[in-house]
């Protein structure tokens, strides 16, 4: 099921749409703005991800970052990223 709506856009976004379904990368402008709003919703964060993933876990941020510390002294002695120096004091 579709719905029909109005929207306004700028002369130079509908110039740029209009571009795009002559050019044969979409069949509509309808098409191609319900592709681009697609797009957007599903396109995640690499962030949000992860903190979406922590609020679902429940894990608190002090385990969060115990898990980072832990990850990158992993890497570190796979050689996958450069040792860091530490700070003595």
């Amino acid at each position: 099921m579709t719905k029909k709506i109005a929207v306004s856009l700028p002369d130079r976004t509908w110039a740029r749409a209009r571009s795009v379904v002559k050019s044969g990368r979409a069949e509509s402008v309808s098409g191609y703005i319900a592709t681009l709003i697609d797009r957007e919703a599903d396109d995640e964060s690499f962030e949000e991800m992860i903190a979406r993933w922590d609020r679902e876990d429940g894990r608190t941020p002090d385990e969060v970052a115990r898990g980072r510390t832990a990850v990158l002294a992993d890497f570190e002695r796979a050689g996958l990223v450069a040792k860091r120096r530490r700070k003595h004091g």
